[in-house]
């Protein structure tokens, strides 16, 4: 299995117990940079793989063949800064060995990403709508509708706007449930709506 684990914005305390123990449980831990040795070394030796600008192509080309076969007797940690899913190396990995075996499993354990974690060290709170971007693009492909109670009404409106909606209730909780937008929902539902 190849496992994509996010070590949050820096601060090896900030990593969660899933990510530790995948950490520690793992045949290897691969990491793409300085910082992300640095945390995962203070659990284990990780083997430090390095992306150059301009020439990452080549590597992730050569990781991924290495992974695609690998992955299948083995468990493989790919360790990055932040959370695995927002722009990150793993993601290029990800896909590559998809590509190349469609037979690999792949886990993906979220991490504490330094867009939330930020309004804590500054002491904020956040209680009305945010948007995230990066400084080269203000449109946004992906909207994130929390405590949507009412799912179906958050669909249209977003349909309205171009996004296609997945209800997500309950998330990593007992419960839990992925499916397309209901009438009516818990507390503790999100409608994704993507581009």
């Amino acid at each position: 299995m190849l496992i994509g684990v996010s070590l949050g914005p820096g601060d090896r305390e900030l990593l969660t117990l899933k990510a530790l123990k995948a950490i520690k449980n793992a045949d290897e831990v691969i990491v793409p940079g300085e910082l992300a040795y640095n945390i995962v070394s203070a659990f284990r030796k990780p083997r430090l793989v390095k992306f150059p600008m301009g020439k990452s192509e080549r590597v992730v080309e050569k990781l991924s063949d290495e992974l695609a076969d690998r992955c299948m007797r083995e468990d493989v940690v790919f360790a990055t800064l932040g959370d695995i899913t927002f722009f990150s190396t793993f993601h290029d990995v990800a896909e590559k060995v998809r590509e190349k075996n469609p037979n690999v499993e792949i886990e993906m354990i979220p991490g504490v990403p330094s867009f939330v974690s930020v309004f804590s060290k500054l002491k904020i709170f956040v209680n009305s709508p945010i948007k995230v971007v990066t400084q080269n693009e203000f449109n946004e492909e992906f909207v994130i509708v929390l405590k949507a109670t009412k799912p179906k009404e958050v669909e249209k409106k977003l349909a309205k706007m171009g996004f296609k909606s997945i209800q997500v209730e309950r998330l990593y909780m007992k419960g839990e449930k992925i499916c397309k937008p209901e009438e009516r929902a818990s507390y503790f539902t999100m409608v994704i709506g993507i581009k």
